[in-house]
Parts: structure tokens; sequence; C-alpha cells
């Protein structure tokens, strides 16, 4: 049985049960794998990615709320509802091998269970496509299997973690019975885990945009120092207790790039230095300087701070360096790597410097014309 698959059915088994419609749709949407979900009794499209609608040639729109026996022929491999009935009524994974267009994948369906453990959704999904795969090409896709191991696992994590605490204070609140100070502190922790939550759904988007990046980006004159001012007026908005300090002075020349990706990566370095903290006070400081032929922008905290000896992974997808300060922080390790990619696609670079119990100082630059 595939590890994937399994961890996936768990992530989203999660969130079915939690009634947390949209993170379902988001995560469907960002997966890079055909997968669909169906109502166990009448086998109806509940939901389904761009990537299965393609293979069954529907619109995903036009898909939801179709039977399988209306949106695929009986002939079609994906359109028998036998295997479908027999995973539901049985409970059980199945697994099976099938040939769409000439090209091999590993067909699955796996049970998703509700509060009370009866198979309420199917999940349904395809994985490892190829036409005879070379050596070279099969380490490429273990390569791309791993990883999306590795984000499928992250991301049942990361969603268990604020989901469990939400269910378990709404249950209290749901029984009564709780004095006004309990029952303001159960809305208080509901209320800082929906926003991990969001948090969370907007790195999984993220992840799915990313790979729009690349050195043909379409470019247009930026004013970063605006960008920058507005970006850090919106996080003094949201942290009203730290102290942000912004020198943007405009460059010589104006940078080329793409405003909406650039003030992302502005976001994600101001985020990183407000997240990263002991607590909601401090400085964070945001200069923007440069000189002919390129701008830079630099973002110093005074937070946890970072070991040189793991400065290289800070870089890396879905990587989370934890410590015993920062493990109680969610994310899905993408942040950092976004701005590198951002940088990179406009021919620019990123660096830090930084220790434990200092802070840390990222430095964004950008070549000008």
């Amino acid at each position: 049985m595939d590890r994937r698959s399994e961890a996936l059915a768990q992530l989203l088994e999660t969130a079915l049960s939690e009634r947390f419609a949209s993170p379902v749709m988001e995560l469907l949407s960002v997966l890079p794998i055909p997968l669909a979900i169906l109502h166990a009794g009448d086998l109806r499209i509940f939901a389904i990615n761009a990537q299965m609608a393609a293979l069954v040639d529907r619109p995903p729109a036009d898909a939801v709320g179709l039977p399988i026996s209306e949106l695929l022929p009986a002939a079609h491999p994906l359109g028998d509802p036998r295997p479908y009935h027999e995973s539901a009524s049985q409970d059980q994974a199945v697994d099976r091998n099938l040939v769409l267009e000439g090209v091999v994948w590993r067909w699955f369906i796996r049970p998703l269970r509700g509060d009370d453990r009866i198979v309420q959704y199917l999940l349904v999904g395809l994985l490892d496509g190829g036409r005879g795969p070379s050596e070279g090409e099969l380490g490429r896709l273990r390569e791309v299997n791993a990883a999306k191991t590795e984000f499928l696992n992250l991301a049942a994590h990361e969603l268990r973690t604020p989901l469990g605490v939400i269910h378990g204070y709404g249950s209290l609140l749901s029984q009564g019975g709780l004095t006004e100070e309990h029952q303001r502190l159960a809305g208080l922790r509901i209320y800082q885990k929906a926003r991990q939550l969001s948090r969370l759904i907007m790195d999984l988007t993220l992840i799915g945009r990313i790979d729009e990046l690349a050195p043909g980006l379409a470019r247009e004159p930026v004013d970063l120092a605006g960008l920058a001012q507005e970006t850090v007026a919106d996080v003094q908005r949201r942290y009203p207790d730290l102290a942000i300090e912004i020198d943007a002075r405009k460059p010589a020349a104006p940078a080329e790039g793409s405003p909406y990706w650039l003030r992302l990566a502005i976001r994600e370095l101001l985020d990183n230095a407000v997240r990263f903290r002991p607590g909601p006070t401090g400085r964070v400081d945001v200069r923007l300087d440069g000189e002919l032929g390129f701008c830079r922008l630099t973002v110093l905290d005074d937070g946890f701070g970072i070991d040189p000896a793991e400065h290289g992974r800070l870089w890396r997808r879905f990587s989370r360096i934890e410590t015993d300060e920062n493990h109680h922080l969610v994310g899905m390790g993408i942040g950092l790597y976004l701005v590198r990619e951002v940088a990179e696609a406009h021919r620019g670079r990123v660096s830090v410097v930084s220790r434990p119990g200092v802070g840390s100082e990222f430095t964004f630059e950008l070549p000008t014309p």
C-alpha cells in the first residue's frame, strides 16, 4: 500500500471531519497529482482538482455533483463503479495499475471516515504516470515522490495540531457549563488556531504557484520603496506592539520585475522577522538602498536567531529549523524558499547573517537596468 496515498487520505479525512470545506478545496487544487473526492453512497463528485478533471475531460465546476456513472462511461478505466462500492462497503483501500492514453498509472481509492468512523467519502487518485521511463527519469520520479511524501506528512502534521485544538475547545463550548472566563479563553484559543490554519492555507496556495516563477517572468518598472512601505504598514497593523522602522531610499534606478511576486517576497521576509521572536514586542528594521546596477532590501530583527551551521537549510523547500524556542510555531517551511525563488527569477540573490540569541539580518538584492 502506497504511503503517499495513505498520508494524503489521513490529511483530507481530518479536514473533512472538521467540516472545513475551504481547506479541502485548497488542498486538492495545490497538490500536484490527479485527485477527486466522491460521496461514498451515490459516488457523486464532492471535489476534484484540475489534473483529474483534465483526465476525465470535464471542467472541475461541471464535474462537481455528478455521479461517476454520468461523468464517465462504464468502459472507461475509472468509470466502473464496482471498485468504489467495494472500498466504501468494506472500508478497504483499493490499489490497481491502469493505462490511460498509453500512460501507466497507479490508481488508488481510499475510504475517508467521518466522526462516527463510518465511510462518508472516497479519495480517488493517480500516481506515477510515465511511458517507460529511463533510469534517469526513474531517479527523478523517486525524488519527486520523496518530496510529495515529505509534503503530505508535513501538511498532515501541521493541520492536525490547530484542528485538534479547535475541535477540543469547540466541544467544550457546545457542552455548556463553562464559566464566562473559560468561555472567553476557549474563544481566544479557537481564534488563535483559526489564524494558524489561515497561515497554513496561505502556504499551501503558494506551493501551488511557485512553479510559475521562471527567469522569463514578465517584468515592468517597480517602485520597491513603495512596495516596502505598503507591506510594512500592513504588518504594523497586524502587530501593533512591535516597533517596525523603515528607511526606504529610492534606488538610483528603478527595479524591474513582477510587483505581485516582489510584494510576496517582502511580506515573507517581514513575517519571518515578526513570527520568530520570544514575544509580541521587539524591533524590526527595514532598509532599502542600492547603488548603480542593483538595489538591496535588508530586514533586521532581534528575534531567536539561527545557528550559522543551519543557514544553508533556510532556503530549502519544506525545510524547518525547529528549536526549543520556535517549535510551537506552525508553517510549511516555504516562506524563505519562496523569497529565494523570487530573487533568482529576477536574476537576484539572497543572503543571511544570524546568530542564536542575537537576531537575524536577511538581504534581498535585485539588479537594476
